[in-house]
């Protein structure tokens, strides 16, 4: 073997006298020079800014309330209106009267910085009604004259949001603020240590390797490692080599192993610089970061193989390098038809959310469409048409019967959490054949809608409203004449009018929040099994709220709440079974907590810290519960020994699940996958009891039957970014807020270019050594 190491060393050594080599060398030198003054350091979260609003129309809303209303006359929002500055407070007096005024986010960010340095405003009596987390309580005991000027004007940023509840994101109590030099950057990140790791290792890093290693690093070394397979063809080269004893085969693939030398020797400098560079600057060690090394040689062999088969035919280095361009040029291609594939074709299908009508199975789709499934036809027949260029956003459907189902269409909302003109709760009834039929108005921006009992709640950016099922059905088709409309426009007072842009109370549908209570992202909520009371997460704060027994849409009590450990911007979803209630947070272990005093039972549960849940379900009243992670798998957990020791004890089979749906009538899980399908299973022992495999459209046919396997036929170098995002990471997906506001799981697609590359690079070696073996130079 000691001949064909002598030729990788050859190669190596050849590598090493290119001037290209140097050239690229010297230009990582200087990038690496160029990013180690970096740096960061942490202090207490205090400044606003534009995307710290939630809700920005409803701070408008309550100062411009504060000012108009006679029993705000001493309460903190009147006083914060009042200590606006003059031009911004005379805006909100005209939207006080009753016009309509567009307020910059940035503004009002301005001028509640302005606030942090002069708390004159604040009034201890005033702030009493507002609902104040724990942080602020501790804060308030100290003393003044104990207190430095970031903590200062930390606690000033806190009384702010308390009385502005529902208007404002979940931040980290402390932020990283980048450095350059020792020099501050003009703008500060509204994140936390661990998000800054979690942005470092899925962004920027990613980003770097895609274009550095991606493309130049690539492009450089096919215009280097072009003329080996030429050069070694020379009468004199080949013969010399050819008068050992050596396998032809052996030596082409020392060849192609010594020609991936150049991006080896490139690539191990930049990885390895950026690992220290992040470590000791920004104090983010990631091993990980070390496998963009192979996995960058492997996107150069790829290409590489091209030029060594193209070397071997035409023995010319140009003719390498041009065919390997028209190969580069291929993959572009190929991989703008998968990505068109994927968002005009796969995602306006995908089922996002299910609901169960006797028979009847009901999908809100990706696209912003409503969908039921046809039996007889065996397809989906589409009640709101799903597109990628939709703008409309659907509300999950909710069943009220076996023949009727409750939904939303929040026009323009796909793009914008408030949507445009009014939002009406829609009912569909098997007897009209599911045509929609108009009900009460949804209170402005709302988000989802739950069914507890005789109830149905909406939830928008801050407030839950309920109405009852019999007063929804019994409105259901009812129309406004004109003059009926215009009448209810012009009775319709100043109070009306701000409570709609505070996403308040509708003819029908009642705020049941304690007052100056808000639900904030992140957030989920869950009803008991017999709707008597219902639990709540918001920003890390767990909540059990009854309504009343004589109204169920008056204020609901709260009668226990409980703030879990950790960061509270933490994405968060929850589940009721029983008497069990279970928490998945992101980057968190699963806790199970009694559903009645919320406090906890047996020990954390650890889920891998690639995983993010996604959704979490019931499996009955028995204590069981079916968890979607990011990776598209549903995993089990269950009680171990008395309902006390929880385990995760088995994973379906199912792979690229989408939703998740337990149906309490029925006893069943319901699992779509796979762009669409269904399967129900039972919650007992997880059988398969029946299937939905639907037809495909025409575009669908086309893009199983021709464009998948293209994708897989062509190498798709272009999406082995995404490989490389989950190896730096750790994840198997990233957590994404989408235009509308909602978090939007996005998986990474690990298998396909993997497995692509992999193909066409066995395949093409396969051929360049048959071709070299068989051929006589």
């Amino acid at each position: 073997m000691r001949q064909y190491a002598a030729v990788i060393r050859d190669s190596f050594h050849a590598a090493l006298t290119s001037r290209v080599l140097w050239i690229a060398f010297v230009a990582i030198w200087l990038l690496l020079a160029a990013l180690s003054p970096i740096g960061y350091r942490e202090d207490f979260t205090t400044r606003f800014r534009s995307s710290d609003f939630s809700n920005g129309t409803r701070m408008k809303a309550m100062l411009a309330q504060g000012l108009a209303t006679p029993d705000q006359e001493a309460s903190a929002t009147r006083n914060l209106a009042n200590a606006m500055p003059e031009d911004l407070r005379r805006q909100l007096e005209r939207v006080a009267e009753g016009e309509e005024v567009r307020i910059q986010l940035r503004e009002l960010a301005s001028a509640l910085n302005g606030m942090l340095d002069d708390e004159s405003w604040y009034d201890t009596e005033a702030w009493k009604p507002t609902l104040r987390f724990k942080e602020l309580r501790e804060l308030d005991e100290l003393p003044d004259e104990g207190l430095d000027e970031s903590t200062r004007r930390r606690r000033a940023r806190l009384r702010i949001e308390a009385a502005f509840p529902g208007v404002f994101e979940t931040r980290s109590s402390r932020s990283v603020l980048l450095t350059y030099a020792s020099m501050d950057f003009p703008a500060d990140l509204a994140i936390d240590k661990t998000q800054f790791s979690s942005l470092i290792n899925q962004y920027v890093f990613p980003l770097i390797i895609d274009w550095l290693l991606g493309f130049i690093l690539i492009f450089l070394g096919i215009l280097v490692t072009a003329s080996i397979i030429p050069d070694m063809l020379q009468p004199g080269s080949l013969h010399l080599l050819l008068s050992k004893p050596i396998s032809r085969t052996l030596l082409l693939l020392s060849k192609f192993l010594g020609g991936c030398a150049f991006v080896l020797l490139c690539v191990t400098q930049l990885v390895i610089g950026l690992y220290l560079v992040a470590g000791l600057r920004l104090d983010v060690w990631n091993l990980r970061l070390l496998w963009c090394i192979p996995v960058s040689v492997f996107l150069f062999s790829v290409f590489f193989s091209v030029s060594t088969l193209a070397g071997l035919r035409w023995r010319s280095p140009i003719l390498a390098i041009g065919v390997t361009t028209i190969f580069g040029t291929i993959c572009f291609v190929t991989g703008i038809l998968g990505g068109l594939s994927d968002g005009f074709i796969r995602t306006p299908d995908q089922v996002r959310g299910l609901a169960l009508a006797g028979e009847n199975v009901f999908a809100a789709t990706d696209g912003g469409g409503l969908k039921r499934f046809d039996v007889e036809q065996n397809a989906w027949q589409e009640i709101f048409k799903s597109s990628a260029v939709n703008s409309d956003r659907i509300l999950n459907p909710i069943p009220f019967g076996d023949d009727l189902v409750g939904t939303a269409v929040v026009r323009g909302g796909r793009f914008n959490p408030f949507g445009a003109g009014p939002l009406d709760l829609l009912v569909l009834n098997e007897a009209y054949d599911w045509e929609a039929e108009p009900s009460l108005r949804l209170p402005t921006a709302t988000s989802r809608l739950f069914l507890g009992g005789d109830l149905v709640v909406s939830m928008n950016t801050s407030e839950l409203a309920a109405a009852s099922v019999q007063d929804l059905l019994q409105a259901a088709g009812e129309t406004e004449s004109d003059d009926e409309a215009e009448a209810e426009q012009a009775d319709e007072g100043l109070l009306s009018k701000l409570s709609n842009m505070m996403g308040g109370a509708t003819p029908g549908f009642s705020p049941v929040l304690p007052p100056q209570m808000a639900i904030s992202k992140p957030r989920d909520l869950v009803f008991d099994p017999q709707g008597e009371w219902i639990i709540a997460i918001s920003s890390g704060r767990l909540m059990r709220l009854e309504p009343s027994t004589e109204n169920p849409t008056q204020r609901w009590t709260l009668r226990v709440e409980r703030s879990l450990e950790g960061e509270a911007s933490k994405q968060a979803k929850i589940a009721v079974s029983g008497n069990r209630l279970l928490v998945a947070r992101s980057e968190a272990p699963l806790i199970i907590l009694d559903a009645i005093t919320l406090e906890p039972i047996g020990e954390p549960l650890p889920l891998s810290d690639s995983l993010i849940p996604d959704t979490v379900q019931p499996l009955g009243t028995g204590g069981r519960f079916a968890l979607l992670t990011s990776d598209g798998r549903c995993r089990i957990i269950e009680p171990k020994d008395e309902a006390v020791t929880y385990e995760i004890t088995q994973t379906l089979r199912q792979k690229e699940i989408e939703a998740l749906h337990f149906h309490v009538a029925t006893n069943q899980l319901l699992l779509a996958h796979h762009i669409d399908q269904i399967d129900f299973l039972d919650a007992n022992d997880l059988s398969v009891k029946r299937a939905i495999r639907p037809s495909l459209a025409q575009w669908r046919l086309i893009d199983r039957y021709v464009l998948a396997p293209l994708r897989i036929i062509v190498p798709q170098t272009g999406e082995l970014g995404e490989p490389i995002s989950a190896l730096i990471s750790g994840k198997s997906a990233i957590v994404m807020n989408a235009p509308n506001g909602e978090e939007q799981v996005i998986r990474y697609d690990i298998a396909r270019p993997i497995l692509s590359c992999t193909i066409f690079l066995l395949v093409m070696l396969t051929m360049s050594c048959t071709y070299f073996a068989t051929r006589d130079f």
